[in-house]
């Protein structure tokens, strides 16, 4: 068991499901985390579940989904009572696309 003490922050869930895909998934999995009474920390991973392949093969972003998939995280937790712990981003200096 991973938290048998269930201390908040000691376990972090990242979903990962991309732009306009979490009012379909986030509600359910929040409404299981707290009908099993775990404190957890909920962190947004937008880079992640937004990856493309451009036609050069690189992977890319585009940053409309970024943002979307960020401001659904907020909105979901907003409606349900519950507390968005961060986002994770990445960024470089380089022109990668």
């Amino acid at each position: 068991f991973l938290d048998p003490k269930n201390e908040p922050g000691r376990i972090t869930l990242i979903p990962r499901v991309g732009a306009g895909k979490f009012w379909d998934h986030l509600p359910r999995h929040i409404e299981t985390i707290k009908e099993e009474g775990r404190n957890v920390l909920w962190v947004c991973d937008a880079m992640h579940g937004n990856t493309e392949s451009s036609p050069s093969g690189y992977k890319t972003r585009r940053f409309e989904n970024v943002l979307s998939e960020v401001k659904e995280f907020f909105e979901v937790h907003k409606a349900m009572g519950t507390y968005p712990g961060g986002i994770h981003l990445e960024m470089t200096g380089q022109n990668v696309t």
